[in-house]
C-alpha cells in the first residue's frame, strides 16, 4: 500500500495489532488525520491471543465491526474434566453475566487475534483511515508542539501526538522515557 508518510498527521499510532487498528478506526470516523505505522510488512498473521471480552464487543459495536466480529466468531468451548482417561464432565470457563441494559453481552467471544485484526483494517480503509506497513520506528523526540518520528527508511513523519500501540517491547515508550511512559504527547 503506497502511503505519503511524510505527511503532517495529527496523530501518529505506531503498531497495527488490535489496539493501534482501534484507535485508527477511532480517530478516522471522527475525521483525525491520523497514521498507523507497522514495522512488519503486513499484519500480524498468527493469534497471541483470541479471548474477545464482553466490554471490548460493545466497542467493537461502536466502532462499526461487531456484527464482523460475531461472524467471524463464537462462544468459547466448555472446558473438559479428565481423570485418569476417562472425561468426566464439562465444565464453562466462566459463569456467564446476566444480560442488563447498557451490557448486552453474558460472555467473552472467541475470535483469533489475525482475524480480528483484519476486521478493523477493513474498517480502517472503509473509513479513509491508512497503515504504512515496513515502517520501523527508530526514534522519537518531542517538543513543545508535538512529535517527530524517526524511522529506519529515512522518511520521518511530524504529528501532533504519538501513541505507543506498539506492545510490550515498545520502542515507542524505549525512546520516549522508559518503560512507564504510555506514549508520547505533544501540547494539544
Amino acid at each position: 500500500m503506497g502511503v505519503d508518510v511524510g505527511v503532517d498527521v495529527d496523530v501518529l499510532v505506531v503498531g497495527a495489532g488490535a489496539a493501534g487498528l482501534a484507535l485508527g478506526v477511532d480517530l478516522a470516523r471522527r475525521g483525525v488525520r491520523a497514521l498507523v505505522v507497522e514495522r512488519d510488512g503486513r499484519l500480524f498473521p498468527g493469534s497471541r491471543g483470541k479471548g474477545i471480552q464482553p466490554r471490548t464487543m460493545e466497542v467493537f459495536d461502536d466502532l462499526g465491526v461487531g456484527d464482523a466480529v460475531r461472524a467471524a466468531g463464537g462462544p468459547y468451548p466448555a472446558g473438559m474434566i479428565w481423570r485418569d482417561g476417562e472425561r468426566l464432565r464439562e465444565q464453562a470457563m466462566w459463569d456467564p453475566a446476566e444480560v442488563e441494559e447498557g451490557s448486552p453481552y453474558r460472555e467473552p467471544w472467541m475470535v483469533p487475534q489475525w482475524r480480528t485484526q483484519e476486521i478493523l483494517f477493513a474498517r480502517l480503509e472503509e473509513l479513509g483511515g491508512r497503515v504504512a506497513f515496513g515502517r520501523e520506528l527508530v526514534g522519537i523526540a518531542q517538543d513543545g508542539e508535538g512529535v517527530t518520528a524517526e524511522f529506519a527508511d529515512g522518511e520521518p513523519v511530524r504529528a501532533r501526538y504519538a501513541v505507543a500501540a506498539d506492545g510490550g517491547r515498545s520502542t515507542v515508550r524505549r525512546t520516549a522515557g522508559g518503560p512507564r511512559c504510555g506514549g508520547c504527547s505533544g501540547s494539544g
